[in-house]
C-alpha cells in the first residue's frame, strides 16, 4: 500500500505479520453482535499490549535518566521538591502510550480497509491485483455473499471508527461500533 515503513516492519517481524493476519481474519469471523464485541475487546487489548511493549523500555530509560540528572537515582523515595518533574515525565509517557495505542488501532483499521478494498475489487470484477492475496479466499467468499454497496458501507464504518478514535472516543466503544457495523446484515 505504498508505505515503506509498514512494509519493512512486516518483512522483518514475524509477530507483526501474525498480528496483521489476525486483524484481517476478523472481517469474515464477525457473524453477530457477540462476535463483534469479543473481537473488539481482542483488538483493543492487542493494541494496548503492542503500545506497552513499544513504550515500556523507553519509559524506564527516560525515568532513570531523569532521576540520574536530578541526583535522585537509587533513592527509595523521591524528594518532594523533585516529584513535580517526575510526575510531568510520567504524564508525558502516559500521553505517548495512549497515542501509540491509537496508532496501532489505526494501522489495524487500515488493514481492514485494505481487506474490504479487495472484496470490492472482486465484486466489481476489476482487473487489479489484491492487496491481501494471502486472504483471497476469505475476500472472495465475502464478495460472493454481499453486495458492493454493503462493502462500501463497511468501509465507511471503518473510516468512522478511525475518526472517532482520533477525536478521543474511547477506543473500545469505537471499535465495538465498527465491528457491529461489519457483521452481515439481513
Amino acid at each position: 500500500q505504498s508505505h515503506v515503513g509498514v512494509a519493512r516492519r512486516l518483512a522483518r517481524d514475524p509477530e507483526a505479520r501474525a498480528r496483521r493476519s489476525a486483524v484481517l481474519r476478523i472481517a469474515p469471523r464477525v457473524r453477530g453482535v457477540g462476535d463483534a464485541v469479543l473481537a473488539a475487546a481482542e483488538l483493543v487489548e492487542t493494541a494496548q499490549a503492542d503500545a506497552k511493549a513499544a513504550t515500556e523500555e523507553r519509559d524506564a530509560t527516560e525515568r532513570q535518566s531523569l532521576l540520574r540528572s536530578l541526583g535522585a537515582e537509587g533513592l527509595a523515595t523521591i524528594p518532594p521538591a523533585l516529584r513535580g518533574q517526575v510526575k510531568q515525565l510520567e504524564e508525558e509517557q502516559k500521553r505517548r502510550a495512549t497515542r501509540a495505542q491509537r496508532d496501532v488501532l489505526d494501522r489495524a483499521m487500515i488493514d481492514l480497509l485494505s481487506f474490504y478494498r479487495d472484496v470490492l475489487v472482486l465484486q466489481l470484477g476489476s482487473d487489479v491485483p489484491l492487496v491481501n492475496a494471502e486472504h483471497e479466499e476469505a475476500a472472495r467468499s465475502l464478495a460472493e455473499s454481499t453486495t458492493a454497496e454493503q462493502t462500501v458501507r463497511r468501509m465507511d464504518a471503518v473510516g468512522e471508527a478511525r475518526t472517532r478514535i482520533e477525536v478521543n472516543v474511547a477506543p473500545l466503544l469505537a471499535v465495538e461500533a465498527m465491528l457491529i457495523a461489519l457483521r452481515p446484515q439481513a
